[in-house]
């Protein structure tokens, strides 16, 4: 594997851009933290800590989410004990109800489905999540032959593949890393995601997060990939590449990931949610009606949201697919739900 060996140097942690957070919500954001450390098990747990997210606290637990118009959009599943997911959610009902508006749930996974419809709500599938289990991964045999030619591709053309962990992310590096997020961010008029990334905002460096570089023949950085660390797993937070690069080059970078995430113990990473997946990917036999709908649909949105592209990069990896869900109130209520989701995901203004 192209080199696989973490890198020495030392940490030098960086903070939230909270800025603007006043002290109480800096105090909730600590709290929120800390529940997520205890508690976040689920691949989207870590990503509810953006400081642009208020948070609901009751019964040890949290949940974050943001205001749209009438709609707050919850940012994935509630995290603490069991009996936290239904009175967060009960709590902030009360509260978004008391004035007019209601509430949706974006990339929630199938494990509180039944809590949410005791509360009433209702659930329809948004999404597929793609998740690996480093220690089942390799790059033997004819399924991964094209990533193996990825790989192969980078080492011939003279680039380097590093990992490094987010102790071992020194001023140096952290200031490339900064050059290079700030290049690739020009070209762009808004940043996308809301349920699984951390958007404008630095989480800080955890000292078990993993960075994944790559190096042109001259040592110039082109290619970064930050996951997130939580409960002895990763998640996929950033994949960032500028200029000419090689083609091949995130598959070798995933590729190399998951060889450190086996080298650690790490027992799944997770690429990422590609939302109305399922819809590529979906199961043989359906119907002629069912067909057509899902061509539409994909014929629509497709130009916009680049999901085919999205499951096709990570079917390469041979994941686990999750199902992601969309949680909402009503029947009524759906449409005007889906258009908020999109706003916090950035594809509507």
């Amino acid at each position: 594997m192209v080199g696989s060996t973490l890198l020495a140097g030392t940490a030098e942690r960086r903070q939230p851009l909270a800025a603007d957070l006043t002290s109480s919500e800096v105090g909730e954001l600590a709290r929120a933290r800390a529940i997520v450390a205890a508690y976040g098990e689920d691949s989207l747990s870590p990503f509810l800590l953006r400081p642009d997210k208020h948070f609901e606290f009751a019964a040890g637990g949290v949940l974050a989410y943001r205001m749209f118009g009438p709609t707050a959009v919850v940012s994935s599943d509630p995290v603490g004990p069991a009996e936290a997911v239904t009175a967060t959610l009960a709590r902030l009902q009360k509260k978004v109800h008391r004035d007019g508006g209601r509430v949706a749930l974006y990339g929630c996974s199938a494990r509180y489905l039944a809590a949410y419809r005791e509360l009433g709500l209702r659930a329809i599938c948004a999404g597929e999540e793609a998740v690996v289990d480093p220690a089942a991964f390799g790059l033997e045999g004819r399924a991964v032959r094209k990533l193996r030619q990825s790989v192969n591709r980078m080492q011939r053309r003279g680039w380097q593949v590093q990992a490094r962990d987010g102790r071992q992310v020194g001023t140096g590096l952290e200031t490339e890393i900064d050059a290079l997020e700030r290049r690739w961010r020009a070209g762009r008029g808004r940043m996308l995601g809301f349920a699984m990334a951390m958007g404008e905002f630095d989480p800080g460096i955890g000292p078990a997060d993993l960075y994944m570089l790559a190096r042109s023949p001259s040592g110039e950085l082109a290619g970064v990939m930050r996951f997130i660390s939580h409960r002895g797993k990763l998640s996929l937070d950033t994949m960032r590449r500028v200029g000419e690069t090689p083609n091949g080059l995130n598959e070798a970078l995933v590729c190399t990931a998951l060889e450190v995430a086996r080298e650690r113990g790490v027992v799944e990473v997770s690429l990422n949610y590609a939302g109305l997946g399922h819809l590529i990917r979906r199961p043989a036999g359906d119907s002629k009606l069912r067909e057509a709908v899902r061509r539409l649909v994909l014929r629509r949105l497709g130009r916009h949201f680049q999901m085919e592209r999205l499951v096709r990069f990570n079917e390469k990896f041979s994941p686990e697919w999750r199902p992601r869900y969309l949680v909402y109130e009503s029947r009524a209520a759906l449409a005007g739900s889906v258009v908020r989701v999109l706003q916090a995901e950035g594809y509507l203004r």
